[in-house]
């Protein structure tokens, strides 16, 4: 299993006009998500051929699963967290 390492880059999620995320605002109790960037895809051999993945994961739970995106897939969840895809309504649901 891979972590992050020498090859890993941190991966800013925060909106590029708000600055780094306000890690002190999210219980340490409580699941995290983070993000590395990696050039070691032997983790998602289905991803083998790609250059770079970006890999996020429960910080809290850092032997846990992960996610491996490719650039293409990284910036198409980017896209949709942008434009209010994944927002919840009041409830805490999915709209």
């Amino acid at each position: 299993m891979h972590t992050p390492g020498d090859d890993a880059l941190p991966v800013n999620t925060g909106p590029a006009d708000t600055g780094p995320l306000d890690a002190s605002a999210i219980d340490s109790e409580e699941s995290r998500v983070e993000v590395y960037v990696t050039t070691d895809t032997s983790a998602a051999p289905h991803k083998a051929d790609e250059a770079r993945l970006y890999v996020m994961y429960d910080a809290a739970n850092p032997e846990g699963n992960k996610l491996y995106f490719t650039e293409a897939e990284w910036e198409a969840f980017v896209l949709g967290v942008k434009d209010g895809e994944f927002d919840l309504d009041e409830s805490g649901n999915l709209p």
